[in-house]
């Protein structure tokens, strides 16, 4: 049998074989240097106002016992709630604590969060008293998953250290962050992109809303004078509402 053809077959084979290599090589080379770069309209980074963010002062947590100040005077709380018994099933008609919005689902009285008899103190479904540093144990009942979110630092903000051991570290308080009567955020208008690539021009304004006290600085601190409503105080209570 004549086995030549086939002998001629493989050969031309094998040189087909070695051209594979260079002709990729070539068309790599020919999209490295020869084609067409794509075109990206890549516009300047909008300009952004800083003036646009508004931070509000955080709340601040209240001593135990708590203290407020009216008429230019730190007072206790039963340095009036001592003196009369007030209203703790409904909260219209207040001459007192006239600054404080219900706006926390059912806990539309006093008495959800603050004892009947001993006003300096926070009372928990069991009768049991807590002061008012201690508003998370208190919060927890109603916000179990939040609670255990922030115990371990997924919700919330953390500052100094994420170690429990470092001195530095502390962990901002529900109330620290949200406003007792009315924990609910505004809503935060989102800050431009660093670019817009293709979606053409953008506007680059925000609207002046009040942003999360999240964003405050650790170091920051209420300016001397300020207004006593604006720093606030922990549990909720502020100069002039009732509990």
């Amino acid at each position: 049998m004549d086995h030549t053809p086939k002998r001629a077959d493989a050969t031309g084979g094998s040189r087909l074989a070695w051209l594979i290599g260079p002709a990729f090589l070539g068309l790599a080379a020919w999209f490295v240097w020869m084609a067409p770069w794509p075109r990206i309209p890549l516009g300047a980074t909008p300009a952004f106002d800083v003036g646009a963010i508004v931070p509000r002062p955080r709340l601040a947590v209240m001593t135990d016992p708590p203290q407020i100040d009216v008429g230019s005077y730190e007072h206790r709380c039963d340095d009036c709630h001592r003196l009369f018994k007030s209203s703790t099933e409904k909260t219209t008609g207040r001459v007192q604590h006239t600054e404080i919005v219900f706006n926390h689902g059912m806990n539309n009285r006093c008495s959800n969060c603050h004892d009947k008899e001993h006003r300096e103190k926070l009372v928990l479904r069991d009768g049991s008293l807590i002061s008012f540093p201690g508003a998370p144990l208190l919060c927890a009942q109603c916000h179990g998953t939040t609670f255990h979110d922030w115990e371990r630092g997924t919700h919330g903000k953390t500052l100094g250290s994420w170690e429990r051991d470092n001195p530095a570290f502390r962990r901002l308080t529900c109330v620290e962050c949200h406003d007792p009567h009315s924990p609910a955020f505004a809503p935060i208008a989102p800050l431009p992109a660093p670019h817009t690539l293709r979606m053409g021009p953008q506007q680059a304004e925000v609207e002046r809303r009040e942003a999360s006290p999240l964003a405050i600085p650790f170091e920051h601190h209420a300016e001397p004078g300020a207004a006593q409503d604006e720093v606030g105080t922990p549990g909720g209570a502020r100069e002039g509402g009732e509990g």
